[in-house]
């Protein structure tokens, strides 16, 4: 799973520009973004919405492992 960080500027008309990484990976043209008050997600031009479930899956799975690892760092010894 790919981790990039981008910076999103604070100004009246913020632009975010797409590394690229996930250029590579075929992000290009109209790129459909589902947003919410938390997250984003990027749906790759072309690709089925069973595709965009099992991914958003795999990410939640992701997330679970580091919120684990983070309770575990966080035990006292």
């Amino acid at each position: 799973m790919a981790k990039l960080k981008m910076n999103i500027p604070d100004t009246p008309n913020p632009r975010a520009y797409i590394p690229k990484e996930l250029t590579d990976e075929g992000f290009i043209g109209d790129v459909e973004i589902l947003g919410n008050a938390f997250t984003a997600t990027l749906l790759k031009p072309g690709v089925s919405l069973e595709m965009v479930k099992q991914s958003i899956e795999l990410t939640l799975k992701d997330v679970e492992l580091r919120i684990s690892q983070a309770n575990e760092s966080q035990k006292p010894e």
